[in-house]
């Protein structure tokens, strides 16, 4: 009885999420087709990713050929991300402006700004001055600039360090950024293509491999540079002397067969290649590099050593953005988004290399708060 039950429970339970009610607007006989879902949701709402993870899109900045044409002839920078999650705020109300912080949330955000204040002054890089931190983004909800004012005015007390800041930006406020697997029920589709788009430009225009601000006009130079030296190599193959004697193979190929012995090469052949053209030509090459050195000494100047560089960017935002984040900076299923936890204040932290290399040091480090601090919204503590 109950192995003929089991099969029929299954299907009843599975019905709802893979066969849902026709439209209101089609009748119970329509017959139209409709669109195929992925998991509960309609498959064109599904990220399209460049690659299936594991693997990695060397070009997810859309970088790729500038950085590998001006690699070693620009500094190296690696930039910090560090996102934060914005402090507590009192959830009754309704209208963004009177969503503040909490007197709670006040004392993250402090404690927040001096944990920020001691990881930028103890890198050992800063001794030197190569450390800089650049700017501080943060969205346009009032948790998110109270938040972000009081990490500002925190880090300048302790390091007299004046972080600049971004006007507002409304791309990174809190919203759906994609459907998320698993779920009881899909997002409706009007928030998805009302937040998704926006979230994603965020990303876009945060996260990138560092380049020089005028990496497009180097590159143009560069493209020139490599046609011109492809023209001069042409021009050197034309000018080089045929060797090539078809006819002596031939005959090579003839003694061979007959067991002929080679005839003496000339006199002249062994003697070719060090004092003929090849040879003039590579020594006109070197006396003119060593020429352009002594005319114009900075003309060196762009060769880079192994020194790299670092650039942080604070970015005060909210949970779900940040969550989504971290999937599309990893490269991973944005749709797992939901599996991970943010806590209030947390902090996100990821570094791009200049090759565009990302990795994620933490994701969500409250270890700066004390444990009566320590909150997820409405929740305390972690027994919930």
């Amino acid at each position: 009885m109950l192995r003929n039950l089991l099969p029929r429970m299954v299907a009843a339970a599975a019905g709802p999420t893979l066969c849902l009610p026709p439209p209101p607007s089609c009748p119970p006989s329509c017959d139209e087709p409709r669109e195929p879902l992925y998991y509960n949701f309609p498959l064109s709402e599904k990220f399209q990713m460049a690659t299936e993870a594991p693997l990695w899109d060397s070009d997810w900045d859309g970088r790729e050929k500038a950085y590998k044409a001006l690699r070693g002839k620009v500094p190296g920078v690696t930039r910090h991300v560090i996102l934060v999650r914005h402090g507590q705020y009192d959830e009754t109300y309704k209208a963004d402006e009177k969503r503040i912080l909490t007197p709670l949330g006040r004392e993250q955000a402090v404690q927040t700004g001096e944990r920020l204040a001691r990881m930028m002054s103890s890198d050992p890089a800063s001794k030197s001055g190569s450390v800089t931190v650049k700017v501080t983004h943060v969205s346009d909800m009032a948790r998110a600039k109270e938040t972000a004012d009081i990490i500002a005015a925190t880090v300048k007390g302790l390091t007299n360090v004046e972080l600049s800041r971004t006007p507002p930006n409304a791309d990174l406020n809190e919203g759906r950024p994609c459907h998320i697997v698993p779920s009881g029920r899909a997002f409706s589709s009007e928030s998805i293509r009302r937040d998704a788009p926006r979230i994603e430009r965020a990303f876009r225009d945060y996260f990138y491999r560092h380049l020089p601000e005028n990496w497009e006009g180097m590159l143009g130079e560069e493209e020139r540079a490599r046609k011109e030296e492809e023209g001069r190599r042409k021009e050197e193959e034309a000018a080089r002397p045929d060797t090539k004697d078809h006819g002596s193979r031939l005959d090579s190929i003839e003694r061979r067969l007959t067991g002929e012995p080679p005839p003496p090469p000339p006199p002249s052949a062994a003697s070719e290649p060090n004092d003929g053209w090849f040879s003039k030509l590579k020594k006109e090459k070197r006396d003119a590099r060593k020429k352009e050195k002594e005319d114009n000494p900075a003309a060196d100047a762009t060769v880079v050593t192994s020194q790299t560089r670092h650039e942080y960017s604070v970015i005060v935002c909210h949970g779900n953005v940040i969550r989504y984040f971290f999937m599309r900076a990893l490269q991973l299923p944005p749709e797992a988004w939901l599996r991970l936890c943010t806590f209030n204040c947390s902090l996100t932290y990821f570094t791009i290399r200049p090759s565009g290399n990302v990795s994620c040091r933490t994701l969500g480090d409250i270890g700066h708060l004390d444990m009566e601090r320590t909150t997820f919204s409405g929740h305390h503590g972690f027994n919930w």
